[in-house]
């Protein structure tokens, strides 16, 4: 299963979700849901800002495999 790490990444930074929010220029509700790993669906636009926030690649904020549809 396809995981988030962004609270890792960001508390690794003394961030919280608003900071995070700010620096990322997405919305708070949007960052608290990527921050709790709790949306079904990530924009690539909003994984880009968050990167960008924390200073790593897009590929370090996920972990885990795909579920495989048969």
């Amino acid at each position: 299963m396809t995981r988030l790490l962004v609270r890792e990444l960001a508390e690794k930074q003394n961030l919280n979700i608003s900071t995070l929010s700010r620096k990322a220029a997405l919305a708070y509700t949007t960052t608290h849901m990527l921050w709790h790993d709790t949306a079904k669906v990530w924009s690539r636009e909003s994984l880009d800002r968050l990167a960008s926030a924390l200073g790593v690649r897009v590929a370090d904020l996920v972990t885990g495999e795909p579920e495989q549809n048969n």
